[in-house]
């Protein structure tokens, strides 16, 4: 609903492991795309509008990682390791060094969150 204003880049949830991320939910201005290990792993919506809901649902099983937006499979991500968790929230690419106010912030509403182990 909110990203800062000199870098509009918000992270809106993540796959992690032991060192760094793995998969993150990122927007970048009004591209929602999926990020892995530094690379773009696929495109969700190439024209996001700021506090338009979406479903996401993030599987990691098998040694892979699968990104479903909206109900429809976005990304298939090959990838193993251990040490996994997932983390949901507004983890905001910006700050003063990056050009941007103290003040300037980002927002991620949550509707509904669920996790299920198998």
């Amino acid at each position: 609903t909110h990203v800062p204003d000199a870098k509009p880049h918000v992270v809106a949830g993540q796959i992690h492991d032991t060192s760094d991320d793995v998969v993150m939910i990122r927007l970048e201005g009004n591209r929602l795309f999926v990020e892995g290990d530094g690379d773009d792993l696929g495109l969700l919506d190439p024209n996001y509008a700021l506090g338009t809901v979406f479903t996401v649902q993030v599987i990691a099983r098998d040694g892979h990682i699968q990104v479903h937006y909206n109900g429809v499979l976005k990304v298939d991500y090959a990838h193993s390791g251990s040490g996994f968790y997932f983390k949901a929230g507004c983890y905001t690419q910006s700050n003063p060094s990056r050009g941007d106010a103290p003040s300037a912030y980002g927002e991620v509403i949550i509707y509904g969150l669920n996790v299920s182990h198998s």
